[in-house]
């Protein structure tokens, strides 16, 4: 399907569904509040007893009934937390419009989009929302996000059912809802897709945005044809605050400071927040500001290679010793400004940037048993090898080899998005159109990886596996234990220098037109709309290596604090980058590597899609049914390199010399591909009031999730072994069949208990694979890691979720509030070989505990959050009985605490404790007879923020 055919069906479609509808009638509008009317309800739901017609307001407390006969009504307002209120209001003619505000009890407990007003405020404000939207959808308002100790949206978004995020150095950075994989996630800010800055994923790294800016955070699990159908999981929509919401000024000041147990470091974090109308309501603005700096750091174990499982002794081929330490800096902002120029039209702006920095600094030390002789002291938990000179005519083992490095790189994540665009109501009709920019980008300038190797030719050095999670050294000889922490012995191997750049961006525009009729006798809306988006990604690496002749590590020493085992000395990162760049001439390139290595990352793609789709919505007396069809076209244009080290692989014949030294050399050739594919995706959704506070709910929708841009795109590295890496430009998008049933009581309009079932038929499912003998792209390998599409997968899942407040307790008791959520997680997937896996990234139960106390001035709130462990990562090797054995992210438990006190109605004082538990991050490859063995064991520590609120 082209783009001018696409257009034409969309004109087509608008003309279909005005055609039949009748002739207008009359309005009635206007605005829910808290008895003051100064906080706004979103989520209330205001209903027509006589029609059966419902509409929830929006974050403006804002309601409207378009196409209304003349006549008296009676309107009927439910609010969780609230007494339901009745009010009539009469349509004196056709063409009338009524305004008719509405107040709610003096009982209600509110929260306005920042204001923090209390625990109960955002449950109600949540449950309120949720309960009336025709999708499955889980809110999180900024009083709720506010409660615990969250840094980013990806750590806010974990308390909801459903959601589980995964971590990068102890804080949370995507998001998996629903156990998909993070890739199968979507992140929009105030309706804008936002793009990654990670040079190889499509998942949004939400550690990038700060908290404190929100105003809410909506996870939507199932999907109706006017949003974006590329999305498996759901998706993450960020909303910040509007000038429009509030009826007064609102000004918010935070300031904390931030205490890591693990490097003994303070660092702080302010955020403010700014809110009013002008222009008699009309203007509004909104800004909110967030900046956080803060020291911490890790201590890591893991293995980087195999486990030899020997029937005398097991160990790790390659046992590493990490130190981290981090400066992370973070800088989120908001600006969003509204302008109601008629009372028909609203005119807006929203904009978002966020910077997000660290510089980190890896202290690492190789420890590289390969396959070596072993002394006759090794028993079942000690492996004790002995180091020779590798005389193979005398029969002498290898050398013992032992690589200290540092890592010295400072990395910049950046993300913003603005839009702008109209949004149009009058009678029956509502049209609003928008256009859109979003980038992200990730730089790392002038990174440096240097190295330093030892190679001992004698002693004893050894491994204990007691603990095969931990294993730690062992120095069974007092001389080879002397000589291995000597700096003097550890000669200069090499040094990275690396300058990266990723970018994404993506322009976007859509229009949307509703027109609310009597579709067959009952009340209801048709619903049409187009959009285009067009992204470009790419990836730059400029790539060094160099080397150096006569240094040795003594002159470069440092260290850290490690309690994990002994890793001093280590690389002073500061004094070798002193030292690399004021001798910068007198380092040799090696030639060869370099341009064999940058030339084949490098790649840049173009995706362009074209949507349309049709809905309609339709009353049934209490059911609402939503449905329709939605048509993406997507059009795919990327180019790459493939980079050649001539040996084993051929050598094309258009491929160039670009580089050579002492007769070896490096070929190229430049690479492009191109795929076109048109999707078309029904989706039905029905909401069900069995009662007024039992809602039913069924639904069916089938999406997509494109395969990420760089595994796609046509690159290619060839080392002289013909062995190496390659994107794959013929995947095929992976493409689900969802479907829904879920069921949602609200006892007494305050609390929530709900069950759903959830199940995803997937097909063509992306994996990465290692494949031997094998031609990728007219290019031979003997072993390539490269990506394929699997047959066919699915996924199963059951989502539990409890919220209430314990209000009915006597005395001090009544302020006890307590939330649970439970997810249970199967799924199955079917390798080209025949083995069946789990999805790649699910975890079989994710499950939060939450319990909150709110009395007077006191605010506490204890949370635990449970993730089971997951696959990460297939057949990283074989067990003692020959079969693949994968890398499994073993289960993570993390208890925060939090605890407030309001001194004045403006003043607050709080603190906060996160993973007071230590819970550390562990992954291991499982065998038969010697249970979880080491890939990577990390721990983070607890850390705390004390701090003062202020708002008016």
């Amino acid at each position: 399907m082209n783009r001018s055919l696409l257009s034409a069906s969309a004109a087509s479609v608008i003309a279909v569904a005005i055609a039949p509808l009748p002739a207008l009638a009359g309005v009635i509008e206007g605005r829910v509040s808290d008895q003051s009317g100064a906080v706004s309800l979103e989520g209330a739901v205001v209903r027509i007893e006589e029609t059966g017609e419902s509409s929830s307001t929006n974050r403006a407390g804002e309601y409207r009934f378009a196409n209304v006969p003349a006549g008296r009504y009676t309107l009927v307002v439910t609010y969780v937390g609230a007494d339901a209120e009745s009010v009539s209001v009469s349509v004196p003619s056709q063409d009338a419009v009524v305004r008719q505000n509405i107040t709610l009890g003096e009982d209600v407990a509110v929260v306005d989009n920042v204001l923090v007003v209390g625990q109960r405020g955002a449950l109600n404000s949540a449950l309120s929302q949720q309960k009336a939207s025709d999708k499955v959808i889980t809110v999180l308002s900024a009083d709720a996000i506010g409660q615990l100790p969250d840094e980013n949206v990806a750590e806010a978004a974990r308390r909801a059912a459903g959601v589980n995020i995964q971590n990068d150095q102890g804080e949370g950075r995507y998001v998996s809802i629903r156990g998909a994989n993070p890739n199968f996630v979507t992140t929009t800010v105030n309706g804008v897709r936002l793009p990654s800055p990670d040079s190889d994923q499509r998942q949004v790294p939400l550690d990038v945005i700060d908290s404190d800016i929100l105003s809410s955070i909506t996870i939507t699990k199932s999907l109706t044809p006017d949003v974006d159908g590329d999305s498996i999981g759901g998706n993450v929509e960020i909303t910040t605050l509007s000038g429009l919401d509030q009826q007064d000024i609102f000004f918010k000041l935070k300031a904390a400071g931030i205490y890591t147990n693990q490097v003994d470091e303070f660092g702080q974090r302010y955020s403010g927040a700014f809110a009013n109308n002008f222009l008699d309501g009309r203007l509004g603005v909104a800004a909110t500001a967030a900046w956080q700096k803060r020291k911490f750091g890790s201590e890591n174990k893991e293995n980087d290679g195999e486990w030899i499982l020997d029937e005398a002794v097991i160990y790790p081929e390659e046992l590493e010793l990490r130190d981290y330490q981090v400066t992370r800096e973070r800088f989120s902002a908001a600006l969003n400004l509204d302008f109601q120029a008629t009372d028909n039209l609203l005119l807006y702006a929203h904009g978002l940037y966020s910077d997000f920095s660290d510089q980190e600094y890896r202290s690492r030390v190789e420890n590289k048993f390969g396959d070596p002789d072993f002394s006759d002291t090794s028993n079942g938990s000690l492996a004790v090898i002995e180091a020779g000179d590798g005389d193979e005519d005398a029969g002498n083992p290898d050398p013992y080899e032992v690589d200290r490095d540092i890592k010295d790189r400072y990395e910049d994540q950046l993300i913003y998005s603005i839009v702008g665009g109209a949004e149009f109501a009058k009678d029956a009709v509502t049209f609003d159109i928008s256009g859109s920019y979003s980038y992200a980008e990730e730089s790392e300038p002038e990174r440096i990886d240097a190295g330093f190797r030892a190679e001992f030719e004698e002693g004893l050095f050894g491994v204990d596996v007691s603990d095969t999670l931990l294993p730690s050294l062992a120095f069974p000889d007092a001389d080879a234990e002397a000589a291995y922490f000597d700096p003097g012995n550890y000669e200069f191997d090499e040094v990275e220098r690396t300058n990266g750049i990723a970018k994404d961006e993506e322009l976007a525009f859509q229009a949307n037109l509703r027109i609310d009729a009597d579709l067959f006798g009952a009340p209801g809306y048709v619903k049409t709309g187009g959009k285009i988006r067009l992204r470009e990604k790419s990836y730059d690496l400029d790539l060094a290596i160099l080397e150096y002749d006569d240094l040795v590590l003594s002159d470069f020493m440092g260290d850290v604090d490690y309690e994990l085992d002994r890793i001093n000395p280590v690389v002073s990162p500061e004094v070798f980058r002193d030292f690399f760049f004021a001798n910068l001439d007198d380092f040799e390139l090696n030639v060869i590597d370099t341009a064999l290595e940058s030339t084949g990352a490098n790649y840049s793609a173009d995706e362009n899609v074209y949507a349309g789709y049709v809905m309609a919505q339709r009353q049934f007396g209490a059911a609402s049914v939503v449905a329709g069809l939605r048509v993406e076209h997507t059009e795919y244009d990327a180019s790459g390199f493939t980079a050649f080290e001539p040996g084993a692989a051929d050598i094309p014949a258009d491929a160039e010399l670009i580089a050579e030294d002492d007769g070896d050399e490096v070929y190229a050739r430049a690479v492009d591909a191109e795929q076109s594919y048109t999707d078309w995706l029904p989706s039905v959704n029905i909401r069900y009031d069995v009662t007024d506070e039992v809602v039913f709910r069924l639904g069916y929708y089938k999406t997509i999730v494109r395969p990420n841009l760089e595994a796609a795109a046509p690159r290619i590295l060839v080392d002289d072994e013909a062995e190496g890496e390659a994107g794959n430009p013929l995947l095929d998008r992976q493409k689900a069949h969802n479907f829904d049933v879920s069921l949602e009581w609200y006892p007494g309009n305050k609390s929530v208990l709900s069950a759903g079932v959830f199940y995803k038929d997937i097909s063509d499912l992306i994996t990465s694979t290692i494949s031997e003998d094998i031609i990728v792209s007219g290019v031979f390998f003997e072993e390539v890691e490269t990506f394929i599409n699997v047959p066919d997968a699915s996924l199963f899942g059951v989502e539990l979720n409890y919220q209430q407040p314990l209000d009915f307790l006597p005395g001090l008791l009544d302020g006890f509030i307590v939330g649970a959520n439970y997810t249970f997680v199967d799924s199955e997937a079917t390798l080209v070989d025949g083995r069946e896996i789990s999805i790649p990234g699910q975890s079989d139960h994710v499950a939060t505990g939450i319990i909150g106390y709110e009395k007077g001035p006191i605010n506490l709130r204890f949370a635990a959050t449970y993730r089971d462990q997951y696959l990460d990562e297939l057949s990283l090797q074989e067990d003692e009985n020959g079969v693949d054995i994968d890398r499994i992210v073993d289960d993570h438990l993390q208890i925060d605490i939090s605890a407030k006190y309001r001194v004045t109605d403006q003043f607050q004082f709080f603190t906060e404790f996160k993973n007071v538990n230590n819970e550390p991050f562990a992954a291991f490859v499982r065998s038969p007879a010697y249970g979880k063995l080491n890939s990577q064991y990390e721990e983070y520590d607890w850390s705390a923020k004390f701090g003062v609120s202020f708002n008016y």
